[in-house]
């Protein structure tokens, strides 16, 4: 997958709409469509997608490219979500987890204790948000993620479990494996993708605060030094009555369009995001669901820890403060909740 942030989306976004791009370099996409995607968007079906102008026989799309905005029109429609099972021809083990439970999770201030693994269905949701961001320009993007539906945690792998089709199965919604609150389930969605899309438009966000920073800083520079000058004059001149009301009114009406300045700065370098749920596939994953006991004190509660055949890892557990994937945690007295070492040394 290509670093270049249009590039990417456009990647993910040709994905879904069943095409297939692969990169060849950083700048440059090599892209098949369907035929129905690629009369919509007005190319051919085997293109070359680049964000460089000098790169011949391709198709050049910046932020204010028209044919990035025909890809903004296809990024609005809402995807679907789908689901399917994938089978696993191999043997799950249930034994041998005792030794790996206690070597992978490791409560700092207390105790985790393995009771039994069995094989379960576990439910993956593979989540795709698309954003707008918008400032002094508007910026289009993607970001994807997989969650486990029934532990919370956030950007998990599953290996290659999508890898062969013919192992991809139909499901039966009315076997629907475990899974946390619909409602919690979204938040958790929510904040992830927050995070991803903070990140993605981390540098862009600085070189606004920079600019920002920077005109700040001249606008002080010039209306103090008119406000500098309008006290001077009234302490050298000793101004009084009619004379030095005229002088202060000057020097509020200064400080006035300063602030109002100062507040067009904020709006124009503020930085706008709108993000939805394009689409997500709904994942179920034959894997070992572990039971354990979590003890701290007198508090004992019992966790299922979850092991991917595909990946053949134990996955984290979350923090139920801050939402992180953990390995290494402390529990608290009342309830051995979830917590991580970074929360808990703020604590």
């Amino acid at each position: 997958m290509t670093s270049d942030p249009i590039l990417s989306t456009l990647e993910k976004l040709i994905s879904l709409h069943d095409g297939v791009a692969s990169a060849d370099g950083e700048h440059t996409l090599n892209v098949l469509l369907t035929e129905n995607i690629a009369l919509a968007l007005n190319i051919p079906s085997e293109v070359t997608l680049t964000t460089r102008a000098d790169i011949p026989n391709s198709f050049f799309v910046t932020y204010h490219s028209e044919l990035l905005n025909k890809f903004f029109e296809l990024l609005t429609d809402r995807g679907l979500v789908t689901a399917l099972g994938v089978k696993f021809d191999g043997y799950l083990k249930t034994t041998g987890f005792e030794k790996l439970v206690l070597q992978k999770l490791i409560p700092q201030n207390g105790l985790i204790r393995f009771l039994d693994a069995k094989p379960e269905i576990t439910r993956y949701i593979w989540c795709h948000v698309a954003y707008t961001a918008e400032a002094d320009e508007k910026r289009i993007g993607m970001v994807s993620f997989i969650v486990n539906s029934l532990t919370g945690v956030t950007e998990v792998e599953i290996g290659d479990a999508l890898f062969w089709e013919a192992d991809r199965i139909s499901v039966d919604n009315q076997q629907m494996p475990p899974s946390m609150p619909f409602e919690e389930l979204s938040r958790l969605i929510e904040k992830q993708s927050a995070k991803l899309i903070s990140s993605e438009v981390s540098n862009w966000h600085a070189k606004l605060t920079r600019a920002r920073a920077r005109d700040e800083e001249r606008l002080h520079t010039y209306y103090g030094t008119i406000s500098s000058e309008i006290v001077s004059k009234i302490e050298s001149r000793r101004l009084m009555g009619e004379d030095k009301d005229k002088e202060l009114a000057r020097l509020d009406a200064t400080n006035r369009e300063l602030e109002r300045k100062l507040a067009d700065l904020k709006e124009r370098y503020a930085l706008s995001v709108e993000a939805s749920l394009h689409s997500a596939m709904v994942l179920h994953l034959p894997t070992v669901h572990i039971q354990c006991e979590l003890v701290r004190k007198k508090a004992k509660r019992t966790v299922t820890v979850v092991w991917n055949p595909f990946t053949k890892i134990i996955e984290p557990l979350r923090c139920e403060l801050s939402g992180e994937p953990v390995y290494n945690f402390y529990l608290d007295d009342k309830e051995a909740k979830i917590i991580s070492p970074a929360i808990w040394v703020e604590k």
